[in-house]
C-alpha cells in the first residue's frame, strides 16, 4: 500500500467509482478498472490508484481532516472519499500534471474537498 495518498473528501451519494472514472476520462486520462480501484495516468506519467473509501472511520477521520480549514468545515458532513494513493510520490510531483488533473476532476465531480497527506496541506486554498 502507498504511503502517500490524496484524499478526496465528499458527502455520501454524490459519486461512486464509475462516476470517478467518467471525470477522470473526461480529462483525456487513461482510466483501467483493476478490481476494486482505478488505475489512472497520462502517457508516460505515473500511475495514481484511485479507490472508494465508505468504511466507519472515514466519517470521524474526514472530520478531523476538514477541522484544519474553514472551507472543508463548511462541507462537513463527508461521510465518504476518494484515496488517491501515490506509490511514488517524487515522480507524482515531478511530473504534477496527472495528480492535479486527478485532484481537479475528483472534486468537481464529488463537490468535496482535496487534502494531500505527505504535507497535511489542502491543495488549493480560496
Amino acid at each position: 500500500m502507498a504511503d502517500d495518498a490524496c484524499l478526496v473528501c465528499f458527502r455520501s451519494g454524490r459519486c461512486d467509482l464509475d462516476g470517478a472514472a467518467k471525470a477522470l476520462a473526461d480529462l483525456k486520462l487513461s482510466v483501467e478498472q483493476r478490481g476494486h480501484e482505478l488505475a489512472v495516468s497520462y502517457p508516460g506519467g505515473p500511475v495514481l490508484r484511485v479507490v472508494y473509501a465508505a468504511d466507519g472511520r472515514v466519517a470521524e477521520e474526514n472530520a478531523e481532516i476538514a477541522q484544519m480549514h474553514p472551507q472543508a468545515a463548511a462541507l462537513l458532513p463527508c461521510e465518504v472519499r476518494f484515496e488517491v494513493l501515490i506509490d511514488d510520490l517524487d515522480a507524482a510531483l515531478q511530473e504534477y500534471q496527472t495528480l492535479f488533473a486527478v485532484q481537479e476532476a475528483l472534486a468537481g465531480a464529488t463537490g468535496g474537498f482535496v487534502f494531500n497527506t505527505w504535507n497535511c496541506g489542502f491543495p488549493w486554498s480560496e
